[in-house]
């Protein structure tokens, strides 16, 4: 603690811990007795304070003081002692209380600043600030203060007269005895590296033309694909004109060394639904002047509604990064792809800089009984999502790229430290706006100081039928221990577990928890995070030969393609991407994380394959089915001794068969009627009809009987 001095000498310090509460803390230096009586003195008012308790806190006396009346949070206040010594009210545990809840929560939509070209209206909440200034900055970095007024509900108001696009500005308020000056928490514009903000025309933003491209009923309707902007164009060897660059993404002609496509030209090929994109809101750990200098996944928010910069060819010009990053989602569209924005308000990158943080010092963050920073994200701050105004500008933001930017998804990072409640505002809101939006992130269950009953996680019924979660069972099972690089899954020999497998196929896991619907089961064995597939074959199946590794990672992506719920894969999955065996790359260098365009080239069949199995499930509804009562009514999975799957589906119109075959052991599989083999991994039966096949390797085999149809 850092005490203010008087004559050189410690005083007290004195915080509002409620609407009747004060606390003043005192140095070991003060007799106790001395301290024992305090009044508060506002502009017009002085209150007298009574003692409930005094305690001493190592160094520190804790004096808890009562008073009748009411303190304006906006107004300045001193608490004085008998001697005439005085020091400013701070607020203190109040912002957290049920009651600074109810009183300050505002539900305008027009925090942030509204422009038009005759005047600009910028408004902020702070309900705790004694002055808040608008800190106009001119091109050769001049400065013009404009003063705030208070106007209710904690929020602050200045309209500026004239035309502003282009403007550059900045927040400071007065708040706990200094003024801060940060960026504005509603800012849609940017410097580069947060400088400062700027007013922007949204009537100037490149004009989308292209509609949204996915109208499934259900999400297992969607086929997922996630990828990094940076890391997707930034392999040397394709001749990207714009490398790890929004506008990188919709570059066309780029072709690997052995002549095949890359980049977009090879993503819209893939028939996918959506491409879930690692965070592009501004973030921190990545220069954006120098962006080749340092590499970060996007995990640390800085300016949620603002594009990152780095992605851009001109970081400091404000609407180059929002129309490349516009034009980037416009030309996805086109291409029937819908954009998933990976997004990330469990934390945030500095609880020390973050907007909302200094401007309502203790209300953004989550605290012990202590007042300490909880940290279950593992990042040093975990955001308060249960406060209203938190919550708020969590739903404010997935709005706004949704309404502006026509983001078609969400994939929220941790979703298991966010609250139910808002997680429910966030997908009925979402569905208001654009009912096909796809709403799913990690449900992972972790400490927090909030009941496990609140919070969003896949073990909490209360959550809605909805939202979905990552499916770590999925992922476990059917390659192997995420956490343990040695385990082997079903797809790599593993007989331990069939029944869990069967269940996984058929989207029936977690049965107490929230995933009850299969359009709730993102189904995946590998993401951006831990090795990848072919990195952990390298070290799980190190005596096998690489064909052999390829197989058991086909198999396995095949697998996700073709099981109930939604599937989910890894950029360059399909081709065996590889990290050089790094588990956690999230700030390693490009030559780490990049995709490796040969790769695809050299594994063009595998891909073909995988183009079929997209096919093929859009083809038929029977993998796609959207209740359980359809999934137990026309889905059935055994086995064969081996540990072989046969997995079958059957409906009025048709009567599939899929074989998922684990081993290399050689078996016959008989059926009562021929059925057409319309896909079989190894290439060996299809185009065929049987009513016995005799299989080898491992492998993925599809047959087909047209309900009906006599043989």
């Amino acid at each position: 603690m850092t005490w203010k001095r008087v004559n050189d000498m410690p005083v007290f310090e004195a915080y509002l811990e409620g609407f009747h509460e004060i606390s003043v803390l005192s140095s070991k230096n003060y007799a106790p007795e001395e301290l024992e009586q305090f009044t508060v003195k506002g502009e017009n008012e002085t209150l007298l304070l009574t003692l409930i308790e005094k305690k001493r806190i190592d160094d520190v006396m804790k004096y808890t003081l009562h008073f009748n009346g009411y303190i304006f949070l906006n107004k300045s206040y001193h608490v004085h002692d008998h001697r005439g010594q005085k020091t400013e009210l701070f607020s203190g545990e109040i912002v957290r209380t049920e009651l600074f809840d109810e009183l300050f929560y505002y539900d305008g939509d027009d925090l942030g600043f509204t422009y038009d070209k005759e005047k600009t209206i910028f408004k902020a909440w702070t309900p705790v600030a004694k002055s808040v200034d608008l800190i106009l900055i001119s091109q050769d970095g001049e400065e013009t203060v404009r003063p705030f007024s208070y106007q209710n509900e904690g929020v602050w108001q200045v309209v500026v007269e004239g035309d502003l696009d282009g403007q550059a500005y900045l927040l400071e308020a007065y708040v706990n005895g200094r003024k801060n000056r940060f960026n504005d928490p509603y800012a849609i514009a940017s410097a580069a590296n947060g400088r400062h903000n700027y007013v922007v025309d949204i009537e100037k933003f490149h004009q989308m033309e292209n509609k949204r491209p996915f109208s499934g009923k259900t999400p297992c309707d969607a086929f997922i694909y996630e990828a990094s902007i940076r890391d997707f164009t930034m392999d040397d060897t394709i001749g990207a004109k714009y490398p790890g660059k929004f506008l990188g993404v919709i570059e066309t002609g780029l072709k690997s060394t052995l002549g095949t496509k890359a980049g977009f030209d090879y993503l819209k090929d893939l028939g996918l639904t959506h491409v879930q994109l690692l965070p592009f809101y501004d973030f921190e750990g990545v220069d954006e002047t120098k962006p080749e200098k340092k590499y970060n996944w996007g995990y640390n928010p800085s300016q949620y509604n603002v594009p990152e910069g780095s992605f851009s060819t001109d970081p400091d010009d404000p609407y180059a990064r929002i129309n490349e990053m516009r034009k980037m989602i416009d030309t996805l569209h086109g291409e029937n792809l819908g954009v998933v924005m990976d997004v990330v308000y469990n934390h945030v990158y500095d609880s020390r800089t973050f907007s909302l943080g200094k401007m309502v010092p203790g209300y953004a963050y989550r605290t012990d009984h202590n007042g300490v920073l909880t940290n279950a994200s593992g990042c040093g701050n975990d955001l308060a999502t249960d406060h209203k105004m938190i919550r708020k500008f969590i739903v404010d933001s997935v709005l706004f790229w949704t309404d502006v930017h026509k983001v078609d998804g969400f994939r929220f990072d941790l979703m298991g430290l966010i609250d139910t409640t808002t997680m429910h505002v966030v997908r009925q809101k979402l569905e208001s706006r654009h009912p096909q939006g796809l709403l799913y992130g990690e449900g992972w269950q972790m400490s927090t100081r909030l009941p496990a009953r609140r919070m969003a996680h896949m073990n909490n019924p209360r959550l809605l039928y909805n939202i979905g979660f990552f499916n770590d069972m999925t992922r476990d099972y059917i390659k192997g221990a995420t956490f343990n690089i040695r385990d082997k899954g079903f797809t790599m020999g593993s007989t331990d577990h069939l029944g869990t497998v069967a269940r996984i196929i058929r989207a029936k896991t977690h049965k107490e928890g929230a995933i009850k619907y299969p359009g709730q089961s993102i189904n995946y064995v590998e993401c951006h995070d831990n090795h990848t597939f072919h990195d952990k074959t390298g070290v799980a199946l190190k005596e096998k030969s690489a064909p052999h590794h390829h197989k058991v990672q086909k198999l396995a992506t095949a697998m996700v393609v073709l099981m109930q719920g939604v599937p989910f894969i890894h950029m360059g999955q399909e081709f065996y991407r590889s990290k050089k065996g790094v588990e956690n790359s999230y700030k390693s260098p490009d030559s780490i994380n990049k995709v490796t365009w040969y790769r695809a080239g050299k594994h063009q069949t595998d891909i073909e394959d995988l183009k079929r199995l997209i096919a093929i499930r859009k083809e038929h509804d029977l993998f796609r089915l959207k209740t359980p009562y359809d999934i137990d009514t026309k889905t059935h999975v055994r086995f064969k001794e081996s540990g072989s799957i046969l997995y079958e589906l059957k409906d009025e119109a048709f009567h599939l068969v899929v074989i998922f075959k684990n081993n290399q052991q050689e078996e016959t599989f008989t059926f009562d009627e021929a059925f057409d083999i319309i896909y079989n991994s190894e290439h060996k039966h299809e185009d065929k009809t049987v009513d016995t096949l005799t299989l080898e390797d491992i492998s993925t085999t599809i047959l087909r009987l047209e309900s009906g149809k006599k043989r």
